[in-house]
């Protein structure tokens, strides 16, 4: 279908787009204050636009898994749309557990510096 100039060319193409979406739902998500209601919406736009899946079984490709699940419901093909979901699913998962770490993380920094700046008073 694509040599691999071709290939690399699209994924590039993608990513630059994805990256923009990404920042514009940044920017439309921007008013909510809660840090804990922002940054998950983030994080599941993030990974809807970034999980790549193989979507042909027998070709070394890759193709964003949100379209091709998309692509195949509207179809109506359904071979590859559980295997989709579960990419999707998985890196979701794997996304969330790092968040739930970093905002842990940050909960704990929060933490000793407020301790450490009612010590220093």
């Amino acid at each position: 279908m694509f040599n691999e100039s071709e290939y690399q060319t699209v994924w590039m193409i993608y990513l630059g787009a994805a990256a923009c979406g990404w920042l514009v739902w940044t920017q439309m998500t921007r008013w909510i204050s809660l840090w804990y209601v922002r940054e998950p919406l983030w994080l599941v736009m993030a990974v809807i636009l970034f999980t790549p899946s193989q979507v042909e079984p027998l070709e070394p490709g890759l193709a964003p898994a949100a379209i091709g699940w998309a692509l195949d419901v509207l179809l109506g093909t359904g071979e590859q749309a559980p295997k989709l979901l579960g990419d999707l699913a998985l890196a979701m998962l794997l996304a969330s557990l790092a968040y739930v770490g970093f905002a842990c993380l940050r909960l704990v920094w929060r933490h000793w510096r407020s301790g450490r700046s009612r010590a220093a008073s």
